[in-house]
């Protein structure tokens, strides 16, 4: 029934998606851990994570459809996936637990005829030397009449014969003994080897747990953060931080002010909790003064601003500057208010996956 799900999921979402836009890799690699989960033994041994991992991936086709450039649906996505992985984590523990448990049961069913052999190969020693007494005492009667010689002699060859047959024997017995020490220490290296299988799956997904749930609340708090800091609002290309001009720079200058270093200190350490996303910095003025001078002064500013970050510890290959010049405004120039709008600077955290122009 999993397996039907799986399908009609996989067709609806690619109906959808065929006539609008390509899955992201991270919903495609969710698709593909949450069929890889449900063919293995994680269908008969873990099927309530399994059909945790079959909610979390229909959340994150839901969330495609409504909005397939969503940065949400990406994050839904990974969730998925990890999920699926979890659970057929844990479908191979059980599988490991049940291979154990049979190594276990064929130590002990091993060990038992080892003692009742042994209590066997007692009794019929007992029994042979009891035989081997009878018969030498009978021998002894019969020949009682013969001369001294006879009777040595027949003694002596008994006694050759019965040291053979005890060496032979003897041989024989520590032939076997050292094969079934052989045969117990390797149970107990396959014994061995399961329970520490079974102790590093169990340390790989705690780990990962700990992983996904560290990761959610570091994202979680870090856009919290910029919030509080400046404007910040999704748009098609990414999450847009909006820093207001005037707090970064004076008129006409390109310096960055001492409460810009404040406020961008503040900027720099919630987007390193954001794991090394690509950076945008787009640098905007107003209208006055000409076109090619707003251009080269909007360059300038979008390069402290990188440069900045990029002394406060971001990654410089994930952080590139643009100049964008008086060609986006967003307020009307010919107010003091809208040209103070105008002049800004934009950060633009890309979405993951998205490749660098």
């Amino acid at each position: 029934m999993k397996k039907l799900h799986l399908v009609i999921l996989i067709a609806l979402a690619a109906a959808f998606t065929g006539c609008a836009t390509v899955a992201p890799p991270e919903l495609v690699n969710a698709r593909s851990a949450y069929q890889q989960a449900s063919a293995g033994p994680a269908q008969q041994f873990a099927p309530a994570e399994l059909h945790k991992a079959h909610e979390a991936l229909a959340v994150a086709e839901q969330s495609f459809q409504k909005d397939p450039e969503s940065y949400k649906t990406k994050d839904l996505a990974y969730v998925a996936q990890r999920k699926s992985q979890q659970a057929e984590a844990l479908g191979s523990i059980a599988v490991d637990k049940a291979n154990k448990d049979r190594a276990n049961a064929d130590f002990q069913t091993k060990q038992s005829e080892i003692v009742e052999q042994g209590k066997q190969d007692l009794s019929d020693s007992q029994k042979r030397t009891a035989d081997a007494q009878a018969e030498l005492v009978r021998q002894a009667e019969i020949k009682a009449a013969q001369d001294k010689a006879d009777a040595e002699y027949q003694m002596q060859q008994a006694a050759i014969a019965q040291g053979k047959k005890d060496l032979s024997d003897s041989e024989n017995r520590a032939a076997a003994t050292q094969a079934e020490l052989v045969k117990q220490a390797e149970l107990q290296a396959a014994k061995e080897k399961a329970d520490a299988n079974y102790q590093m799956q169990q340390a790989a997904i705690a780990q990962g747990q700990k992983d996904l749930k560290d990761s959610e609340m570091r994202t979680k708090a870090a856009l919290a953060e910029l919030a509080s800091i400046a404007s910040l609002k999704e748009e098609e290309r990414g999450l847009v931080l909006t820093l207001s001009g005037s707090i970064l720079f004076r008129s006409a200058d390109s310096n960055l002010l001492p409460p810009a270093r404040v406020k961008l200190d503040q900027v720099a350490k919630a987007l390193q909790a954001i794991q090394a996303r690509n950076l945008i910095v787009e640098g905007h003025t107003d209208s006055q003064g000409t076109e090619s001078y707003n251009q080269g002064l909007s360059q300038r500013r979008a390069d402290a601003v990188r440069d900045y970050l990029v002394q406060r510890g971001y990654p410089a290959d994930h952080i590139q500057s643009r100049g964008q010049g008086e060609g986006s405004p967003i307020g009307n120039n010919a107010s003091a208010e809208g040209r103070a709008n105008n002049r800004r600077v934009e950060i633009v955290i890309e979405r993951e996956g998205v490749s660098r122009q």
